[in-house]
């Protein structure tokens, strides 16, 4: 069992960690689509080019998959820690109430 400012800083790190989800995606896209069109130009083939593009894009999807289970696992855990029974709320308001928490 942790205490609650564990669990505070537990779900700020997992609040976080959503927010930086959406950039690394695209990120992961980007680098994706640009080997696949390396790839094709330099085989000299599209069909490897469209292949490697559809390998990396399930890789990538797969990837993702993964970790938004995990910081959706890390949240309930972290709001379990707390007490809170509402999982519901938005995130500014689990930051303000995990402000109070760490400050107080």
């Amino acid at each position: 069992m942790s205490t609650k400012k564990e669990g505070a800083k537990r779900l700020l790190d997992t609040l976080g960690s959503k927010e930086k989800l959406q950039k690394r995606l695209g990120f992961a896209l980007g680098q994706g689509l640009v080997l696949s069109l390396l790839i094709g130009y330099f085989t000299e083939q599209w069909q490897f080019g469209l292949a490697a593009l559809l390998l990396f894009g399930l890789l990538i999807q797969f990837s993702f998959e993964r970790m938004k289970n995990s910081i959706e696992a890390s949240r309930l855990q972290a709001i379990s820690d707390l007490g809170w029974k509402d999982d519901l709320l938005s995130d500014e308001e689990y930051r303000i109430r995990i402000t109070k928490i760490l400050n107080g």
